[in-house]
């Protein structure tokens, strides 16, 4: 039963990152916040169904996806059926394994999550009750959602074990030391991993047999940070750092301790010092909050946010430069980049070290932060050639991939593409380059702007076409 298990948790797993197809009148985002505890330390959750001609648009392109999950997990599936038949007695197993798999792997498609209940009006959330990881869904159809479970169950030829909690009844199978819950609660359906040994009490609060009084709806919490951050209401969530710092270091006996007691865990063994500096060190980034800015009929906009203490906001805000075409649609397939003043990133380093000597560590779990300040000031005492300083970044553009197969491991047959860096006197850079490469020279490039075809050595296989053009700021080059 481990066996089946396992591939059980991997399939609710991957069902937490596949969107939910489709939208049409969905029940209300109250109905489903009203579940999850107002201290939860993280949450995603999807409140509010897309626009029917946005899903439209990419729902031929999410069968695509959903296509390569298949392939991949059953390449992973045919790895672990080839081990088993080798074994004596295996093919049995391993023909029940398969039976069971490919239940699952039927379910991986636009179609099959609708059977599974995963309709047009579903919504739903991933959250902690505490540390514990929690996926609550407000499916469409319970029953087909039941039916999906109980066919599962007949493939792996052993149906899960029952048990109830606080009156309601839930299906469970133990894996090593954790237990798989899959419970469905009038129109929802929860599933979540507990510790073996959990009690009833805890479990009933985990599963949400009853809303907490103290819940996210109540709170406000979403609500807030969508209008801090002008989100739209279709998706928000957040991870609270100090929170969940503070669930390791505070009081023991608080809503983790039978799961740290279970787990062997004392948060008593925690020093004074240890205690102020773990929570000093989540000030630096209290909570990460990510939600849609725009959800239209042809495109979404996301965004993902990291909230940081004000001194080291301030420091980080001064290390971006400028590199032409970041941050801007190209019109290729995917780009991407990064910006960066060298000198302001020294200053940086420079300020937190200065930070570290002022108020050193006492907490012995950050003693090799605080023994690197002096291998940290020895290299910024280094001779650094001025060109480095120079850097300010690059931007990378792929405008076509063919031939290439992720699934199977291979290797693009060809990409279309160019990258520019971003540089101060770029002309000096490439004068100091023609006078160690003839080739170079020959190019004669100006720092106008104007592409130039660069003529390719025989030897060269890396591309059949290049071109290079300068700016003061930058060189770019095509292939």
């Amino acid at each position: 039963m481990n066996k089946f298990a396992r591939f059980a948790i991997a399939f609710v797993a991957l069902a937490t990152i596949i969107p939910v197809p489709e939208a049409h009148a969905a029940r209300k985002a109250r109905e489903l916040l009203e579940y999850i505890p107002a201290d939860t330390p993280y949450v995603f959750a999807y409140t509010k169904p897309f626009p029917d001609k946005l899903q439209d648009r990419f729902e031929p392109a999410m069968d695509k996806s959903l296509e390569a999950y298949r392939r991949f997990f059953r390449l992973k599936v045919d790895e672990e059926l080839e081990k088993l038949r080798a074994e004596e007695d295996g093919d049995a197993q391993a023909d029940q394994l398969e039976a069971f798999v490919n239940e699952i792997l039927g379910l991986m498609s636009v179609d099959g999550l609708r059977s599974a209940g995963f309709g047009k009006d579903a919504l739903f959330a991933i959250y902690g009750d505490g540390l514990l990881p929690v996926f609550r869904m407000a499916v469409s159809d319970i029953r087909q959602f039941e039916a999906v479970v109980e066919r599962l169950e007949s493939k792996a030829d052993r149906n899960l074990d029952v048990a109830s909690v606080a009156g309601r009844r839930y299906r469970y199978a133990d894996i090593d030391k954790v237990r798989l819950v899959i419970a469905t609660f009038g129109k929802d359906a929860v599933v979540t991993v507990v510790p073996l040994g959990f009690s009833d009490e805890r479990l009933a609060r985990t599963l949400g047999v009853k809303a907490p009084r103290d819940n996210l709806y109540r709170a406000k919490t979403l609500r807030t940070i969508a209008k801090e951050y002008d989100f739209t209401d279709h998706v928000a969530g957040f991870v609270d750092v100090e929170r969940l710092v503070a669930m390791f270091t505070d009081d023991p006996g608080g809503l983790n301790g039978e799961l740290f007691s279970l787990m062997g865990y004392n948060a008593a063994d925690i020093t004074p010092e240890c205690r102020a500096e773990f929570a000093d060190m989540a000030s630096v980034s209290p909570r990460i909050v990510m939600g849609y800015t725009h959800v239209g009929s042809d495109y979404l906009d996301s965004e993902m946010v990291v909230e940081l203490r004000g001194d080291i906001a301030k420091g980080l805000a001064s290390l971006p430069a400028t590199v032409p075409g970041l941050g801007t649609d190209l019109g290729g397939m995917f780009s991407f980049g990064f910006s960066l003043d060298p000198l302001a990133l020294r200053n940086f380093i420079e300020a937190r070290l200065d930070a570290l000597e002022t108020a050193p560590f006492e907490c012995e779990a950050f003693a090799g932060v605080q023994a690197g300040t002096a291998a940290g000031r020895e290299a910024l005492a280094k001779p650094i050639p001025p060109m480095v300083y120079s850097f300010r970044g690059f931007l990378a553009n792929v405008t076509d991939i063919r031939g290439m197969d992720m699934v199977s491991d291979k290797p693009p047959e060809a990409i279309d593409g160019g990258v520019l860096v971003a540089i101060d006197n770029a002309e000096a850079l490439v004068t100091m380059a023609a006078m160690m490469s003839p080739e170079i020279a020959e190019l004669n490039l100006l720092p106008d702007g104007k592409a130039r075809q660069v003529a390719l050595p025989d030897t060269v296989k890396i591309a059949t076409q290049a071109f290079a053009a300068l700016s003061e700021s930058a060189l770019s080059i095509a292939l």
